[in-house]
């Protein structure tokens, strides 16, 4: 399927094949409303060019493209490893998962927050 702007190139075509009908239409109906007597054309005609225009807007509008961005962090020093305790009931915690900021203890229930704090 070929793709243009992140939608269906097939869409893009109905859509703006169905704009220019309604746009086309509403410049008829625009036009003609300045003939005498005949101004409730402007209700008509303004609202089928807002709707064609809209579409023509809206089908040619790109998706925003998601980044996805990986950061891999190898720490040059040493590395000490460190048990986490539960500050309430001292057990020991299960390791956090990767970008988790809470633990919950598996023995006395209570959440703790997890805080790094930089050593300088």
């Amino acid at each position: 399927m070929i793709k243009m702007w992140g939608k269906s190139l097939i869409i893009i075509i109905l859509a703006l094949g169905f704009a220019s009908i309604l746009v086309l239409t509403g410049l008829i109906f625009t036009i003609a409303a300045f003939t005498p007597d005949k101004t409730y054309r402007l209700l008509i005609g303004v609202p089928l060019l807002a709707a064609g225009l809209g579409i023509v807007i809206y089908a040619l509008k790109p998706e925003p493209k998601i980044l996805t961005i990986s950061v891999k962090w190898d720490p040059s020093g040493k590395i000490i490893t460190e048990e986490l305790k539960c500050p309430y009931c001292n057990a020991p915690l299960p390791p956090p998962k990767p970008g988790a900021d809470i633990i919950k203890c598996p023995y006395c229930g209570k959440t703790i927050k997890i805080t790094e704090e930089p050593i300088w």
